[in-house]
């Protein structure tokens, strides 16, 4: 799991996986719509190979974008829902780890 915060003209969530199919495109969906609930505007998944966080992995693995730094919006929801999002997070993954067990 890799959480970052970026710069780019969006606003909300979006996570990234080396493979939308399988494992990791669930966890990322789970984790998605979680945070969508908390008030993020969901991006959706995309698939980026070519990030060595992802495709160096023997495991599925996400890379959760939370919030976009020049948007004030997701900036302020960030700070003041702090702990909602990363429950949101945890949520995810424990849907994700729970639905293959």
């Amino acid at each position: 799991m890799n959480i970052h915060n970026i710069n780019l003209t969006l606003e909300g969530i979006e996570s990234l996986v080396y493979n939308h199919y399988g494992e990791a495109g669930r966890l990322a969906e789970n984790i998605n719509a979680r945070l969508e609930q908390v008030g993020y505007e969901n991006q959706g998944v995309n698939e980026r190979p070519d990030l060595v966080v992802l495709n160096q992995t023997q495991m599925p693995s996400v890379l959760v974008e939370v919030g976009f730094i020049n948007t004030d919006a997701d900036n302020r929801l960030l700070d003041e829902r702090f702990r909602e999002t990363a429950r949101a997070i945890a949520e995810g993954i424990l849907a994700t780890v729970w639905s293959a067990a």
